[in-house]
Parts: structure tokens; C-alpha cells; sequence
């Protein structure tokens, strides 16, 4: 598993504390290799999405919903930038929230 070269040793400690700190995340799941990769490439989406901002409950919803669709596949960086894409693009689709009716 392979991360974009863009992503530098920075990155990863900022965001390994984040990561270390969240108190919604279970620590020994979290230190699971796939987990944490998962968790790091949710940690640069958010921050991309912060860039443009966008507001905390959707970028909450846009994490959870790349890092569901990440696992079991090959490349969960490529997973992730996608859905960037997608929400630049504008083409990201959201399902209507059950609470909202």
C-alpha cells in the first residue's frame, strides 16, 4: 500500500497525533496497519476539504462514507482523492439525511 508522493513525513506525524488524540477512536483499532492508513487518508481529505470550506458535519459524512468505501480496496489513497474530485467537480452525490424530511 503506497501513498501518494505528495504526502511527506510532516504530514503523517500531524496527522498520527490527530489520530492518537481523537477520543472517538478505539486506540488499538487504530493501530492496525490498514486502519491507520485509512484514518491518515481521511486525515488529508478533511484537511482539503477544510481548504474549501466546506462545513465539519458534511466533511464528517464525506470521511465516513471514503473511509467505508476504502476498505477492501487496493488503493485507499486513490479511494480518497476521488471523492475530492468528485466534490470539486461538484458531481459528489449526498444521500438525503432521514431527518430532514
Amino acid at each position: 500500500m503506497s501513498r501518494p508522493e505528495f504526502i511527506t513525513e510532516e504530514d503523517i506525524a500531524r496527522w498520527s497525533e490527530s489520530i492518537d488524540n481523537d477520543p472517538l477512536l478505539d486506540k488499538q483499532l487504530a493501530q492496525n496497519p490498514i486502519v491507520r492508513e485509512v484514518c491518515y487518508a481521511g486525515q488529508f481529505l478533511a484537511e482539503k476539504l477544510r481548504e474549501l470550506d466546506c462545513s465539519e458535519d458534511i466533511i464528517g459524512r464525506i470521511m465516513y462514507t471514503a473511509g467505508q468505501l476504502s476498505f477492501g480496496q487496493e488503493d485507499i489513497w486513490a479511494v480518497h482523492q476521488e471523492i475530492l474530485k468528485e466534490f470539486i467537480a461538484g458531481t459528489l452525490e449526498f444521500e438525503k439525511d432521514s431527518d430532514s424530511n
